[in-house]
């Protein structure tokens, strides 16, 4: 059946309304995923709530003063609750990856010339990956062999994930100031995050550091179950994640509504363009006959 044939200008205006309507479609369905991946991060922080400390009452953790043999019987008494708490603890934390990938991208789109920024956080957040399955691995370990392994041994592997938690802070304190410098130059006009993110992104990644003091104590505030490597680490380092995701909300729909924009002005161009274009050619004029 042959095809209604319709006049240049008409048939322009269809195939860039088609055009628009695929590049919206794209657009929408890319902003889903960006959204689906920032609500992972939500994940990831109810993982600690829920499975580490609901679960595991690992939030904090048991006090490194404690016996070898005290810290075996933790093990011992909330077995099924620490072997539960570590699958779902080790689920909900894989999607760091997630959550890491949204914030790369933008870095990516903020940047201009080489990608230094860009590839700097795509290894970071890989690393820091391995760093957060390992915890509830280990934890899943002691759960495992409590019953029967040494107390020396379980003591061990609970401090060696303590020391995975807080003293692994560098990579991630290194991931902040990569958002943060990846902010302050960006070339897009307005920028893709405000520049009060950036100096937030500064100051978590410096205010981490008592992470680090767990290797110099058993008791007290610097011990890895203590207010200043524990507590306020551990509130810098998951509040960053929290007002990240909703600024990262407000900017997946802000370039969403701009990438959209900018589709249907170029097509309302090209289709204005290709009428001009149709109104210019000149039509077949008709043959005269000889003797008229």
């Amino acid at each position: 059946m042959a095809k209604p044939a319709y006049p240049p200008g008409v048939r322009s205006v269809t195939s860039a309304a088609h055009r628009e309507d695929r590049m919206i479609k794209q657009m929408e369905m890319n902003t889903r995923v960006a959204k689906a991946f920032v609500w992972s991060a939500i994940v990831l922080v109810a993982g600690l709530i829920v499975a580490q400390g609901f679960l595991m009452h690992f939030v904090p953790g048991i006090d490194p003063s404690f016996s070898a043999e005290q810290v075996r019987q933790h093990f011992i008494d909330r077995r099924f609750e620490i072997q539960i708490g570590s699958i779902l603890q080790i689920i909900s934390w894989s999607f760091w990856a997630t959550w890491g990938i949204v914030i790369t991208v933008f870095i990516r789109k903020m940047e201009r010339g080489y990608p230094f920024l860009t590839y700097a956080s795509i290894a970071l957040v890989g690393g820091g990956s391995v760093f957060f399955l390992l915890i509830p691995m280990t934890w899943a370990v002691c759960a495992f062999r409590a019953p029967e392994m040494a107390p020396q041994i379980i003591q061990f592997a609970n401090d060696w994930v303590w020391f995975d938690w807080l003293f692994t802070w560098p990579p991630f304190s290194i991931w902040f100031f990569v958002i943060a410098a990846a902010i302050f130059n960006d070339h897009n006009v307005p920028t893709i995050y405000p520049r009060w993110v950036a100096y937030l992104n500064v100051w978590c990644g410096m205010l981490i550091f008592p992470a680090a003091l767990i290797a110099f104590f058993h008791k007290g505030p610097f011990a890895y179950n203590g207010i200043g490597a524990f507590w306020f680490p551990v509130v810098m380092f998951f509040g960053e994640i929290v007002v990240m995701i909703v600024v990262s909300m407000r900017v997946i729909n802000e370039q969403a509504a701009k990438l959209q924009a900018e589709a249907e002005a170029e097509a309302e161009a090209e289709a204005e363009a290709e009428a001009e274009a149709g109104e210019a050619t000149p039509t077949n004029a008709p043959t005269p006959v000889a003797g008229a």
